[in-house]
């Protein structure tokens, strides 16, 4: 895929299409997903909590038709990442997490780059990282979702 139809697919409007009134983030050592929809396409945004540490977020947008290749990953925790060398800023550069992977075409979800970087934008001022729900609600900014604010958030009480 090149750089134009994946910032396309980034940017496109895109809605929750959840029934209800509710997104329920998963308890801690679970996942989920939301689904989006834009006028063309639909989306999974993947939640996992999963994991041997203490604290693990993950947030993943991918277009259900190329499934295999998230557009973007934001790792909350986690160690730090090793970008890959090549002509694009931070090639090389180890980014700690938190951070952001953004797709690229020829290096894929590879390339890690800092929550205040302009790039990245993504800004979640540090004493909110912690928070789940703030942080799934600004990655859905970021994935340019539109109706974040019909829904409440709140967190999985106990496992099914």
């Amino acid at each position: 895929m090149n750089a134009k139809a994946i910032n396309e697919l980034i940017n496109s409007l895109k809605a929750i299409t959840v029934h209800g009134d509710a997104i329920i983030i998963p308890a801690d050592k679970t996942a989920d997903r939301l689904e989006l929809k834009d006028h063309s396409y639909y989306f999974w945004v993947d939640i996992n909590r999963k994991g041997h540490r203490l604290k693990k977020l993950t947030l993943q947008l991918r277009e259900q038709q190329r499934k295999e290749l998230p557009l973007l990953r934001l790792d909350i925790y986690g160690p730090p990442h090793q970008n890959p060398e090549g002509d694009f800023p931070l090639a090389g550069e180890i980014i700690p997490c938190p951070h952001i992977h953004i797709a690229h075409p020829e290096y894929g979800i590879s390339i890690a780059y800092p929550l205040n970087n302009t790039y990245a934008k993504m800004l979640i001022p540090n004493v909110m990282i912690d928070d789940a729900l703030v942080v799934v609600k600004e990655f859905l900014r970021r994935c340019n979702v539109g109706n974040i604010d019909d829904y409440t958030y709140t967190y999985q009480t106990e496992l099914l």
